[in-house]
Parts: C-alpha cells; structure tokens; sequence
C-alpha cells in the first residue's frame, strides 16, 4: 500500500493529509468518494511506496509543510513554517512566565520562555538534514560530482533511514555513471533492490533508467522507462515518464500514443506541467513549431512555481533546451539565447550532447 500525500477542496476549505491506496488512482477515487473535489495528489508514486515518516506531526500538517517546502526553500523558509506551525505557543509560553514571575517561580518562568527556543533548536537541528539533502541535489544537478559525494557521506552517517540511505544510494550511483565507473554505479544500486522490489514493482527498474540517462544510453532510457510502467499497470505518472523519455529519445509518434494513456487527475501536482512539456516535445519533433512553442511555454511557466527547489533544476534545465530549440525554429534567436544562457549552469551538465553542441555554437557558450 502506498501513502499519497494529497491537497484538496472540503465543504469547509481546502484539504490536504494523507491518503493510503495500492494505486494512484485508487487514491484519487476514495478521496473523491469522500466528497471532496479539485484532488491533487503531491507525491510520485515512487515516493509514496516508501514508508512515510512524519516526525510527529499530524498528516494534515505534514501534509501542508511537504507542499510548502516543495516551493520553499532556505532557513527564512524554515523558520516561517515554524513559526505558523506553532504561532499558539509563544503567547502560552510568555503568559505562563509572567504568571510565574507573579508567584516568585523564577525558575519556572524561565523555562516557560526557554521551550518555545528548545523546539525551534530542535526544528532546526532536524531541519539541518534537509538542507544538506538540497546540497546533494544542488551538486548533482551542477556536475559537482566530489561535492555531492561528500555531502551523500555525512548524511548517511547522520540519517539511518532506509528510505532515505536508499535514495542517498541512487543519487550515488547517477554520480558514479557520470564519473564513468559503470560498474561500481551498478553495484551500488543492486545492494538496494531487494528493498526496492519489495517496496514497489518497477522501482528498481525506474532507477535502472535514471542510471542509464546518466551515462547518455538514450535506448536504454526508452525500454527502462517503458518496462517501469508497464511494472506499475500503466500509473499515470509512470506512464508520463515513459511518454516523455520516447518523445525525447525515442518515436514521437509512439510519445503521443502513450500521452493519450495518461490519466492527468491521477498525477502529481508538479507533474501537471509535464503533459504540455511532452506535447511541445512532439510538437517540435514534427515540426509543428507554432505549436510547440505555445505547449513548451506552457510547461516553464508551470513549473517555474518550484523553481528553487534543487531537485526540478535538471528538469527546468533540459525544459529550457527545448523552448530554446522550438525559439529558434521559430527564428528568434534573441529570446532562445536568453532562455538557454539562464539555464547553462545546469543544462551544460544534463543537456544532450546534440543540443549543447548546436547552442554553444550559435551563443558562444562555455563548455
């Protein structure tokens, strides 16, 4: 069974928890039988498989903080969420110290004051861990390769999670096919599918394809993606992912078949911006050029809302190298050198090899 993190619209306002489904699907439809309506689902079935640690909170507050922190980023971040999430406590706490101080109890004052710190403190000591998630996925997604190895090392001695060593694991693989070490990438990865066959049917081989993306095996990319979501009995999400890759690397036409497939009130939220994404891929593979303009503008502006979440920038990256290449079919060179010379930290690490060619030399761009 999976947990879904979701938000939706209640007759009291809008909604969000958790809700626990074998399918995506089946998730959307209990909700909804529920009386509720406009359902987003915020998690990707991959994460939704994995077991849920809230560290304490409520599923409706956990709920919001995981959709706030998806958009949000940093300490200032933190520390407004904190500070929404226990607004109540201050005022109690400092009523608590003056009536205190009123009785002669100094030292109970004190420490009526002090719990509201100690919570923040601790806040921020389990918060620390996330950032240094964020490093990894800021080194990975700039081609820092030794920066994310180390900051994979110190989180995995700090965090004893299996959720979360497997995915430090996945990350550490994709860095190693990208050094070139094939296979040392793929011993990491096969320690954890035992766990991962066990979480979830095609989630090894999901992995298999983020391994073979990474070492620029656009074929293996296809039939990876296509075998995941066939593992998975067709989950939109999946399904998008495999319709993706084979607009990207594969048979437009087969791209366009397979999005017809996909069921988009069973996504992600985030993955809303992905069908438009896909149709622009299409599009321009067609030369329909109009129109994969209008499609690939749709899917920047879409996920621009995530936009300082490290873990979308190789996403936005590779976004931008087909609004960059549907400008200048369109002939505005202008306009297409500004979106790509934006993007060039990341896409020059994750962009295809044909595409980078073609814009470092129209733009002069580094290598």
């Amino acid at each position: 069974m999976g947990k879904f993190i979701f938000r939706a619209q209640s007759s009291n306002g809008e909604l969000a928890g958790v809700q626990e489904a074998a399918t995506a699907a089946e998730a959307v439809a209990q909700l909804e039988s529920q009386g509720l309506t406009d359902v987003r689902l915020q998690s990707h079935v991959l994460a939704a498989s994995q077991p849920l640690q809230t560290h304490g909170l409520s599923d409706s507050d956990y709920a919001r903080n995981y959709r706030y922190f998806q958009t949000n980023q940093g300490w200032t971040a933190f520390l407004k969420a904190f500070l929404r999430q226990n607004l109540w406590l201050w005022p109690l706490a400092l009523a608590m110290a003056v009536w205190c101080v009123t009785t002669g109890d100094l030292f109970w004052a004190a420490l009526a004051l002090a719990l509201p710190i100690v919570l923040l403190g601790w806040g921020a000591w389990k918060y620390r861990d996330a950032q240094l998630f964020n490093q990894v996925l800021a080194a990975c997604a700039r081609g820092q390769w030794q920066a994310g190895k180390d900051a994979i090392e110190v989180l995995r001695r700090r965090v004893k999670d299996p959720a979360v060593q497997m995915e430090l694991a996945v990350h550490e693989a994709c860095i190693l096919a990208r050094e070139n070490q094939q296979e040392a990438a793929q011993a990491v990865l096969d320690e954890w599918k035992p766990l991962m066959d066990n979480l979830m049917p095609g989630m090894y081989v999901a992995h298999q394809a983020r391994l073979a993306l990474a070492r620029r095996d656009f074929a293996a990319v296809c039939e990876l993606h296509r075998q995941a979501m066939e593992a998975t009995g067709g989950d939109a999400a999946m399904t998008l992912d495999y319709a993706l890759m084979e607009a990207r690397y594969g048979s437009s036409a087969r791209a366009h078949c397979v999005l017809l497939e996909v069921s988009a009130a069973t996504l992600p939220e985030y993955g809303y911006a992905f069908l438009p994404w896909v149709e622009g891929v299409v599009a321009l593979r067609q030369q329909r050029t109009d129109e994969a303009l209008e499609k690939l503008q749709q899917a920047m502006s879409g996920l621009q809302v995530f936009a300082d979440n490290p873990a979308i920038w190789p996403t936005l990256a590779m976004m931008s190298s087909d609004l960059g290449l549907a400008l200048l079919a369109k002939g505005q060179p202008e306009a297409a050198n500004g979106v790509v010379a934006a993007a060039w930290p990341v896409l020059s690490v994750h962009g295809d090899p044909d595409d980078l060619a073609l814009f470092r030399d129209r733009f002069s761009l580094p290598a």
